[in-house]
């Protein structure tokens, strides 16, 4: 797995991330469907503080990789932390045109983007990372494994 996430932030660094997904960005593509759907369902969960719903889309043992914070294991460790430093602090946007999707074939799927991270009390962007997310399907469930959070930069007057 570690060799897995290491390529993925090598070529993930390498590159600058594009507008273009592996699919049309479109109900006919399905992936990028699912997991852009998956996205929205995690962050919006992130973002409202609705703590059940955000544990409830990591597996147990999921592993957060963040290039400032270091490693965190399993999900309860996350989503106390999320609880502790971001609720009714901090909002996160998906930045448009930047997610891109790739299955993972007799597993899931990886998710790649950016995203920008908003002050809720002034409304101001104040940085953006990359993010890559691997995602495991186990019937109809998905869950995010592995999240890793990296290229962290303030951003100017909220750009």
């Amino acid at each position: 797995m570690r060799k897995i996430v290491a390529i993925a932030l090598l070529l993930a660094s390498s590159t600058a991330i594009q507008a273009a997904d592996s699919g049309p960005k479109d109900a006919d593509y399905p992936l990028y469907a699912v997991v852009s759907g998956l996205d929205r369902q995690l962050f919006d969960a992130y973002n409202a503080c609705d703590l059940k719903t955000f544990r409830g889309l990591l597996a147990d043992d999921v592993e957060f990789y963040h290039d400032q914070g270091g490693l965190m294991l399993g999900a309860d460790a996350l989503t106390k932390a999320v609880h502790d430093n971001i609720c009714g602090k901090v909002r996160r946007e998906l930045v448009p045109g930047s997610l891109q999707t790739d299955k993972i074939e007799g597993y899931g799927a990886i998710e790649l983007g950016a995203h920008r991270f908003c002050e809720i009390a002034t409304g101001k962007c104040v940085g953006e990372a990359r993010f890559l997310h691997i995602w495991r399907r186990d019937g109809g469930q998905w869950k995010a494994t592995r999240i890793v959070s990296f290229a962290h930069r303030p951003l100017k007057d909220g750009k």
